[in-house]
């Protein structure tokens, strides 16, 4: 029998108190080993960190949401294509929440409280 990973997961933390990772949204791009953080575009860290890639959704209300991907890892040659995977991914999940007010509003306020020091 063979156990299947999906290409993408949201990383988590286990360990409290090491590295904190509430109220981030951290994605591993297994088959790349590549590991992305979604930020606001207008964060003032989406403009210091290189590489990265901007990106745009139309939310539920017809508002345009705006989004950075920075990247903390990565070994591959084609990070573009990672970076839209990416992106086609994680619109999903927002699609999905997007369905599901109670869903999105806990998903809002963890996101909220996040840290502002990255690990680098």
């Amino acid at each position: 029998m063979r156990f299947e990973i999906p290409d993408f997961s949201l990383l988590t933390e286990l360990i409290p108190g090491v590295t904190s990772l509430k109220g981030r949204v951290v994605i591993l791009h297994f088959p790349t080993h590549t590991v992305l953080e979604l930020l606001h575009a207008e964060d003032p860290l989406s403009k210091t960190v290189s590489p990265c890639y901007e990106w745009e959704r139309i939310n539920k209300y017809g508002e345009i949401d705006k989004f950075t991907f920075i990247v903390h890892r990565y070994v591959t040659d084609d990070l573009t294509a990672v970076f839209e995977q990416a992106k086609e991914w994680y619109r999903n999940i927002i699609d999905w929440l997007d369905t599901s007010d109670d869903a999105f509003d806990r998903f809002l306020r963890e996101w909220e409280n996040h840290s502002d020091d990255l690990p680098n």
